[in-house]
């Protein structure tokens, strides 16, 4: 494991982002924004932070004006490095960003509102797919060939659970669980599970089937941590939490994931309301019946990559790796308990 500084260039910005065409009633604002845009957060004083693969930069968007504020190079075109960002995420202070560089490695920590580059963790031989910080304050969950935990300063390796592949990761809203899916491999057969580890001390205390053999692309906990959501490319999961039972059976509905989409494709719009986008396809359906604690509401025909939900606004941000950045309208009747 390597502890590194990336070579970093904030270069004065100021600039404005090129209006696109509104053709949809629920699109407040659109921007042109080239660079092959990835992983997506939004700072607590509203500000818009996004990563853009091409030039492996970061850049603070105000979302009223589309005035990019900053801009940080984390790497040049002359190193070569693959930084992707594939998820960008901050601490529930808004005094960091996290940011998963996929294939370079590595994940990144930024201070906010300056976004000085604090540290850059690097993990050799594998691709780091999230950086998810702790809600408590106290860790920072990296996903690569296993799921690695670091002080929340990333100063300090202190776990690397026992556990294989991951796919996806999530915390619980009190940062006391973290829940971990990937495959489970018996007998020459494959399953999808997911493990629940305590993180006072990451024993592993529950593991369950997810009742598929997709590939999961992102997860949340929502409904008070009563539920963890999980989504592969066609399928979105529900799996409930009873206290004396631990993971109860899996609800399945069909859904289309845009092509090529990361691990922010979900969105809670409030604990009971999932917000997520799809592809334009036949098989998609919504969850019916009462049964459900979750409601997942569809962004529909958005070939997003990632997602990030104002709260304060209503409104749903969305990266589409064709070139841009969207404001999306969401109705408060629609996020009501």
């Amino acid at each position: 494991m390597l502890l590194t500084l990336s070579a970093a260039t904030p270069l004065a910005a100021q600039s404005r982002l090129t209006p696109l065409p509104l053709n949809d009633p629920k699109i407040e604002r659109r921007w042109a924004l080239p660079g092959d845009p990835h992983g997506l957060a939004i700072g607590r004083d509203g500000t818009v932070y996004v990563g853009l693969a091409k030039p492996q930069a970061v850049v603070a968007i105000d979302p009223e004006s589309g005035t990019v504020e900053h801009r940080l190079v984390l790497d040049s075109a002359e190193i070569a490095s693959t930084k992707e960002l594939v998820t960008l995420r901050t601490n529930r202070a808004g005094t960091r960003l996290y940011i998963a560089n996929g294939s370079d490695e590595s994940a990144t920590i930024l201070s906010l509102p300056d976004m000085t580059i604090l540290r850059e963790i690097t993990i050799e031989g594998q691709a780091i797919r999230d950086a998810l910080p702790d809600p408590a304050g106290r860790y920072l969950f990296l996903l690569g060939r296993r799921v690695h935990v670091y002080d929340a300063a990333g100063q300090t390796e202190l776990h690397a659970l026992n556990f294989e592949d991951p796919m996806a990761i999530a915390v619980s809203a009190d940062g006391a669980l973290l829940a971990v899916i990937g495959p489970q491999r018996s007998g020459g057969a494959e399953t999808t599970v997911v493990a629940l580890f305590d993180t006072s001390n990451f024993a592993e205390i529950a593991r369950a089937p997810l009742q598929t053999g997709e590939r999961i692309q992102a997860a949340s906990f929502a409904a008070d941590d009563r539920a963890l959501m999980a989504v592969s490319r066609d399928t979105l999961f529900e799996k409930r939490f009873v206290a004396k039972e631990g993971m109860t059976r899996s609800l399945a509905e069909r859904i289309c994931l845009p092509d090529g989409s990361g691990p922010q494709i979900l969105a809670l719009a409030t604990q009971r309301v999932l917000l997520f986008a799809e592809r334009r396809c036949n098989s998609s359906a919504p969850f019916a019946g009462s049964a459900h604690l979750v409601a997942p509401a569809s962004l529909y025909g958005v070939d997003a990559y990632a997602l990030a939900y104002d709260r304060e606004h209503h409104r749903l941000l969305a990266t589409e790796r064709s070139g841009s950045l969207t404001i999306y309208r969401v109705p408060q009747v629609a996020i009501v308990h």
